[in-house]
């Protein structure tokens, strides 16, 4: 089989990139599929938007340039409807067709579709018939009682609380979009022959970020910053901090230390507060004194360590703490007892066990990313596409499986020793129970479990869908368990104890979901997990080639969740694995 002729999707490198008209146009495809669902249109049409958004935010190169040499039809889902859109919209800097449909779906629907609990149907007769125009008027009318007849008591009740639920919070960036701001920063600074290096949360790998914070020896690099094209202000300047905010609304800010500082300054702008504190504390029980200038002998004054971090921990009677570990959780006295763990890297991954093609709501084909995944140097994939429930997904029905299965087979003959796994993302329906029967899921190499539906139930029935599915014996994974999107769902109130004992009883697998907006399991339960003796699978759910390298984000929480190789399913041969899930 030769591959299909396409744009390649972006492979981000070190350097960064500026993608900024990249991400208006695949923004433009997403606001179009959302108001496409708001007013009701075919779903296939609301999909077809949606995997184009995707292809051209995962592109290889400037949208501008693809459309100057007409080819825009050759990114994957580009058709000639959507291309002479995008065209309009490059010309003129507006879409007609957009405007046409902002006049037919009601002022506030699209608002009030990104409430858990109103589809595209209520949002439009909310706006339209009951003149709900922004989540703010939502809440009002359903305090007030007014809508209990439009929506179900009980409905308005669940409704209301998902409103509240979601409180307004000072801008944070999820993890890929401050290493991406930081990638691109540091790239320019490389262009000015200045070298920086983040520290702050960022380096910690937490899921969202605030700041960005920056180091360097050289004093140049306050200068430098203030250059930088995507600062809109100066907050301050000076030769040994700077700080600035950018157009994005995200402040960054960067001090300036000398050669024999620069170890101290990282600790101290990289660790937690707490984390900080507690080698403080030690450096005081020896009399000296730690800050971010060094670590200082209180009574000759003298500067004891400060130029590199391992140097400041060694004479603190430390090993040296990776940085996603800096959290005070028990980090300080296993470093002083020799027993910090040996970190999963992305290196020792030998395949990835979620991902999606274009049999279901994939932007590649599945051909496209087997051979890309296979470039990333893996021994096998699992292409886990939707199950038939999931209709906006397009999922499968047991005959479009049975003829991806054809489509498996003759690529593993192609690509060998390499092996994509027949694999399904299973839906788990409202009482448990999933889409096929036992006998259609002997086919499968690896089955995954999802709850994507009915997230409005109380704790208890949601944690009995998660139990039930773990109870299947086809069931390999619960994927992505609380389902949680960061900073717009919360996770589903799911018992998650109960859930690690049953993974845990019956030797099944719980997913760290690289997907930055997922990255569930968070560090925290998959810590849990892990403690409890549950093995975990880090993946990317990819839905484009772009997206493969999702697994990196996967593998910073169970870094932060002090996982190890062996705790990890897919750093398995595959040999291995399909001898662990079988």
């Amino acid at each position: 089989m030769a591959p299909r002729s396409s744009l390649a999707p972006y492979q981000r490198n070190s350097g960064g990139g500026d993608n900024t008209r990249n991400a208006e146009v695949a923004d433009l495809l997403e606001k179009l599929s959302l108001l496409s669902e708001a007013g009701g249109e075919d779903r296939f049409k609301v999909i077809a938007y949606r995997r184009a958004s995707t292809s051209v935010r995962n592109l290889g190169e400037a949208i501008e340039e693809v459309w100057k040499r007409g080819d825009l039809e050759k990114i994957q889902f580009i058709g000639g409807g959507i291309a002479k859109k995008i065209d309009e919209y490059l010309r003129t800097g507006k879409l007609e067709f957009l405007e046409k449909l902002q006049r037919n779906v009601p002022e506030g629907a699209v608002e009030l579709m990104g409430v858990s609990g109103i589809g595209p149907r209520t949002a439009y007769k909310l706006a339209k018939d009951n003149g709900i125009k922004s989540v703010a008027q939502l809440k009002e009318a359903l305090v007030s009682g007014r809508l209990a007849d439009v929506l179900g008591a009980v409905n308005s009740k669940r409704i209301l609380e998902a409103v509240n639920e979601a409180k307004p919070a000072k801008r944070r960036m999820l993890l890929v979009e401050a290493n991406e701001l930081s990638k691109d920063i540091v790239a320019y600074f490389r262009q000015e022959d200045v070298i920086v290096e983040s520290a702050g949360s960022l380096r910690r790998g937490k899921e969202t970020v605030g700041d960005l914070d920056i180091l360097s020896v050289d004093a140049k690099a306050a200068k430098v910053l203030v250059g930088y094209p995507g600062v809109d202000r100066v907050i301050e300047s000076g030769p040994t901090r700077t700080s600035v905010f950018m157009k994005n609304g995200v402040q960054v800010d960067i001090r300036v230390v000398k050669k024999t500082q620069y170890g101290a300054a990282m600790i101290y702008f990289t660790g937690s507060k707490d984390h900080n504190i507690a080698l403080r504390n030690i450096a005081i029980s020896k009399g000296w004194t730690l800050n971010e200038y060094g670590l200082d002998d209180l009574n000759t004054e003298k500067t004891i360590a400060g130029e590199t971090e391992r140097q400041v921990y060694k004479k603190l009677g430390l090993e040296y703490i990776q940085p996603e570990l800096r959290e005070a959780r028990g980090e300080i006295d296993a470093a002083r007892e020799g027993k910090l763990p040996d970190l999963v890297e992305v290196g020792d991954l030998r395949g990835d066990l979620q991902m999606h093609s274009t049999w279901s709501d994939g932007s590649d084909e599945l051909e496209t990313m087997a051979r890309a995944a296979k470039e990333r140097g893996y021994e096998y994939v699992a292409f886990t596409d939707h199950s038939v429930s999931i209709g906006v997904a397009n999922g499968l029905s047991e005959e479009r499986f049975r003829k991806q299965w054809k489509v498996i087979d003759e690529l593993n003959d192609e690509l060998k020793p390499f092996r994509i796994l027949k694999s399904v993302e299973a839906e788990v329906r409202s009482d448990g129970s999933l889409d096929y029967d036992a006998t259609f899921f002997e086919n499968f190499d690896i089955v995954g479990a999802s709850i994507h539906q009915s997230f409005r139930q109380s704790p208890e029935k949601l944690t009995g869908r998660a139990i039930r599915a773990l109870n299947n014996p086809a069931v390999n994974i619960l994927f992505h368990p609380t389902n949680r999107m960061i900073g717009q769902r919360e996770g589903n109130p799911i018992d998650l104890p109960k859930v690690i004992k049953t993974a845990k009883d019956l030797g099944k697998m719980l997913e760290i979901d690289g997907s930055p907006n997922r990255l569930d399991l968070d560090d925290v339960w998959a810590r849990r997990a892990m403690e409890e003796g549950v093995i975990l699978s880090i993946d990317s759910d990819a839905h484009g080639t772009g997206e493969l390298e999702n697994v990196d984000y996967g593998v910073t929480v169970a870094r932060r969740a002090w996982l190890e190789k062996k705790d990890v399913l897919n750093t398995l041969s595959l040999k291995s694995l399909l001898k662990k899930l079988h």
